[in-house]
Order: C-alpha cells, then sequence, then structure tokens
C-alpha cells in the first residue's frame, strides 16, 4: 500500500499534441517538462519559503522580530510580494516570531513594513471587542431595569 501510494504522488502528466508520436517527440516534451520542474523548484516563490530557497541565491536575508500575531504579516507580504522565512522561538508567551525577508526591490520591502507598523499600531489603539461587548450588555441591563412591563401586553407601559 505504501509503495502504491508513492507511485501515485509522484506521477506527472504531460499531454503532447503531434501528428505522430516519436521517440524523440517524447524525449522532447519529458525534457521540457522537467526543466520546467526545476525551475519552478529553485525560483523563488513570494510569500512563505523554506530557509534554504530563501538563502539559495544569496545568503544575506534581513532579520526582524514580531511578537503576537504574525498572520497579518503574512498578508502584507505576499500583497507587496516580498520573500520570507518565519521561525518561532521556543517556550516564549506572547509567542516571539523571528522573520527572515527578502525582496527584489528595497520600495517592496519599505512599502510592506510602513503598512504592517500601521496596521499594527491601529490595531493596539482600537478597543477591544469584548469589552465594547460587555459595556454594551451593562447598558442594556440598566435600560431594562427602568422600565416597567404591562402584564397585559407584554410591552412598555406608558
Amino acid at each position: 500500500m505504501q509503495v502504491q501510494e508513492d507511485i501515485e504522488q509522484r506521477t506527472v502528466s504531460i499531454t503532447v499534441q503531434a501528428s505522430k508520436l516519436t521517440g524523440r517527440v517524447l524525449k522532447a516534451a519529458i525534457a521540457a517538462a522537467l526543466q520546467k520542474m526545476e525551475q519552478e523548484r529553485n525560483t523563488p516563490k513570494v510569500g512563505r519559503n523554506s530557509m534554504k530557497r530563501l538563502t539559495a541565491r544569496d545568503p544575506g536575508a534581513n532579520t526582524i522580530e514580531v511578537t503576537g500575531r504574525i498572520r497579518s504579516f503574512e498578508r502584507i507580504a505576499k500583497k507587496h510580494e516580498v520573500r520570507y522565512h518565519i521561525e518561532k522561538a521556543p517556550g516564549t508567551d506572547p509567542p516571539k516570531w523571528t522573520v527572515y525577508f527578502k525582496a527584489n526591490q528595497a520600495d517592496a520591502l519599505t512599502a510592506a513594513f510602513k503598512e504592517y507598523t500601521r496596521k499594527d499600531l491601529a490595531r493596539s489603539t482600537r478597543p477591544s471587542l469584548l469589552s465594547q461587548l460587555a459595556k454594551f450588555k451593562e447598558l442594556a441591563q440598566a435600560l431594562g431595569r427602568d422600565k416597567v412591563k404591562n402584564k397585559e401586553h407584554g410591552g412598555p407601559e406608558r
């Protein structure tokens, strides 16, 4: 069963349009497919990467430490086409993340970090949704105590 799963995962389908399928045509199609697969594996993709892929061409990656939520940084990095690798520091509360990043253009990095810091500051100044809900719940209960209900109609007394 294990062998069958390995074979299924390694299966590649190639579609070739030719009037006559010869060995040379098949060889050229397979060579082109292998070249494309190798190119995709070696080119750095935008967004989250492995450390090996991030430092494959040049080992100099910039780093920054992020505490708390990391998902918002990931969204912004993908938007600005920044390549990054995230490592979580073990045993820290709140969680600390070390982010290694690269971009083709320095403008993309500065724009991404400006947007991330702006959103992070806006989030920190914004009041908590749970605290607002608790405050409105108390207000609703205070308003509900003031009115005396009419027992016949079930509504407030006039």
